[in-house]
C-alpha cells in the first residue's frame, strides 16, 4: 500500500547555533552546500537547506537507502531529482513565507506542491497589482478573487490560493511557469481550513475539465498549501493527509554528515544579513 507524506517545517523559528548549523549543512551534498552559499540572505539559506534535508529524509525513510548513499542531481529545469530513478517515489518541495514543505508519494505519480503566505507586499495599490497580473488568471478566477462581497484581505487570500494551485500544477507538469497561466482556470468550491484537506477544486484548461486531484489546506491562518496529483492520466483518490509540522530534531533524526563540519562556512553564514 502506498503512502502519502506531507511535511512542513517553520524555518523562521529555527535559529541554530554555529555548531548546529555546521552539522545541518554537512548533511547535504557538497554541490548543494556550495549552491546554498550563493544566497545573500540567511533566511534563503535556511529555507532552502530545510528543503534539501527534507528530500534526503524522505528518500532515506521511504526509499530505504542509506542516508549517505543518496545522490541527487539536477534536471533540465534545475530541479533536484533522485539519481536512482528505479525507486517508486515521487517528491516535491516548496518554500514561501515562513515554511518549507514537502509532498511525497511512495508511488510514481505526477506531483507538485506549493506553499504561499497569505499576504501582499508589492507596494502598489492592490487594484493596480491585479491589473498588472490580469493575464495570469482567467475571467472566472478573477471573479472569485475580486468578489465585491469580500474585503481586501480576503481578495489577497484568494489570489494567493489560486497562485499556489497554479504553481503546484505547473510543477507537477515539470515545466515551470512557461505556459499561459490565463488558460489554467481553477474553480474552488470550499473554504480552506487548518483541520481538513479540501479536494473539490476543479481545473479547466481552455474550457475542458482536467483529470487532476488538488489537495488544499492551511498550515496556519497565514499560509496555504496546494498539492497537485495525477496518476496514469487520471485523478487519484485523495488520502486526505494533512501536513505534519516537524521540528529540527525530527528533520535530522537519521541524518549522517557527508563531509566534515566546516566552521568557516558557518561563520560566513552568520555574517550574512537575515533578510532584506
Amino acid at each position: 500500500m502506498f503512502q502519502s507524506i506531507r511535511w512542513a517545517f517553520n524555518w523562521k523559528e529555527w535559529n541554530p547555533s554555529e555548531k548546529d548549523f555546521a552539522h545541518a549543512i554537512s548533511c547535504v551534498q557538497l554541490e548543494e552546500k556550495e549552491r546554498l552559499d550563493r544566497f545573500v540572505f540567511r533566511k534563503d539559506v535556511r529555507s532552502s537547506l530545510v528543503g534539501r534535508l527534507m528530500l534526503r529524509k524522505f528518500v532515506n525513510k521511504y526509499g530505504h537507502i542509506p542516508y549517505n548513499a543518496i545522490v541527487f542531481a539536477r534536471d533540465q529545469s534545475n530541479r533536484p531529482v533522485l539519481k536512482n530513478d528505479a525507486l517508486n517515489l515521487s517528491i516535491n518541495v516548496s518554500h514561501h513565507g515562513e515554511y518549507t514543505v514537502l509532498a511525497g508519494e511512495t508511488r510514481d505519480v505526477k506531483l507538485g506542491v506549493d506553499v504561499m503566505k497569505l499576504e501582499y507586499t508589492g507596494g502598489k495599490k492592490l487594484s493596480e497589482f491585479f491589473r498588472i497580473m490580469n493575464r495570469n488568471c482567467s475571467v472566472s478566477e478573477w471573479d472569485e478573487i475580486k468578489n465585491s462581497s469580500v474585503n481586501e484581505a480576503d481578495q489577497i487570500n484568494m489570489f494567493c490560493r489560486h497562485w499556489a494551485l497554479k504553481e503546484s500544477y505547473v510543477k507537477a507538469l515539470g515545466i515551470g511557469i512557461t505556459i499561459d497561466l490565463g488558460s489554467i482556470d481553477f474553480r474552488t468550491n470550499s473554504k480552506l481550513v487548518e483541520t481538513s484537506v479540501v479536494t473539490d477544486t476543479v481545473l479547466y484548461r481552455n474550457g475542458t475539465k482536467q483529470e487532476w486531484l488538488f489537495e488544499e489546506s492551511l498550515l496556519d491562518p497565514h499560509h496555504c498549501v496546494a498539492v497537485a496529483l495525477q496518476e496514469n492520466g487520471t485523478a487519484p483518490i485523495s488520502q486526505n493527509t494533512l501536513f505534519e509540522i516537524i521540528n529540527i530534531d525530527e528533520l535530522l533524526a537519521n541524518a549522517i554528515p557527508l563531509f566534515p563540519q566546516d566552521s568557516e562556512y558557518a561563520e560566513k553564514y552568520f555574517k550574512k544579513v537575515e533578510c532584506p
